[in-house]
Order: structure tokens, then sequence, then C-alpha cells
């Protein structure tokens, strides 16, 4: 919507010069930018895909993320966009969810996004081994350093 995008605008342009008080002031106005959504459908492995999203939204989901996707992948296939990634005007707001441990790489796949999704995130949760063997997930939560340059790219 016009008010989301105004928000992350907003929020990104002031990203690097806020204080802690105004950065919270921005998350809220964002969320209530979407709605004030309060019933969330998480991401899910080989589950979060557009027809289940739909199905939960008629079943009272608010808000949805799309599946876990691959940032690399992502920026660089067009046919992996077009298999993983299929925007509906009834699917927002909406999250894409990607993974990933290179900034550059995950900016160039929130770029093929940012216009059809609501929000980005970054996969810091997956506990599984692929994640551990692909750098991503629960594992970067011990490079915090990796992460804030992350969300650094990614809000400016």
């Amino acid at each position: 919507s016009a008010a989301a995008e105004a928000a992350a605008e907003a929020s990104a342009a002031s990203a690097v010069s806020r204080t802690p008080e105004q950065a919270a002031a921005a998350a809220w106005a964002w969320w209530r930018s979407i709605g004030s959504p309060t019933r969330v459908l998480a991401p899910m492995v080989n589950q979060s895909e557009l027809a289940f999203r739909l199905l939960a939204r008629r079943h009272g989901a608010q808000l949805c993320y799309t599946p876990m996707l691959h940032a690399a992948n992502f920026a660089s296939d067009e046919v992996y966009r077009q298999d993983n990634f299929d925007p509906h005007p009834s699917d927002r707001p909406l999250v894409v969810q990607f993974c990933g441990d290179v900034p550059a790489t995950l900016l160039a796949a929130a770029r093929h996004v940012e216009a059809r999704c609501d929000a980005v995130e970054i996969n810091c949760g997956c506990p599984q081994g692929i994640a551990r063997r692909g750098h991503y997930g629960a594992f970067l939560l011990d490079e915090p350093d990796l992460i804030v340059s992350m969300v650094s790219l990614l809000a400016s």
C-alpha cells in the first residue's frame, strides 16, 4: 500500500541516524500501516506457498510469510524466482523471508520483491543442518556483526 511504502521509505532514510526511540516509533508506524495484524502465518518449509497463504487468509490470517527463499538463487536465477515467488493482489500484507550471509546478495534479492511485498526478513532462526552447511539461519547468531551489516544494508 502507499502508506506502507511511505513508512518504509521514511524508515530507511533515517535508519542510520535515528535513536532507539525513533527506530521503535518507525517500526510501530510501519506495523500500523499494514493494519496491525494479530493473526500471523509464520514461514514454513514447503508449506507457505501462495495457495496455502490464500487458504490461511480465508481462515483469518492477516499477515503471511513466504517460505524461506535462498537469496543467492533468487538474486541470480529468473527461473528460481518464477518457481518460488508468485505474488497475488489478495496476498498482502506479505513478508518475504530470505536466507543468506552476503549483504549485497540479500539486497539484490530484496530488490526483486520490494514492490511486491510489505517487508523482507532475514532468516536467523533455522536450526537445520542444511542451514549450518549453507551458513544461514540460526548459525548466523554467532556472528552479530554480520547480521548488523546485512540489516544495515537492507535498511539503507
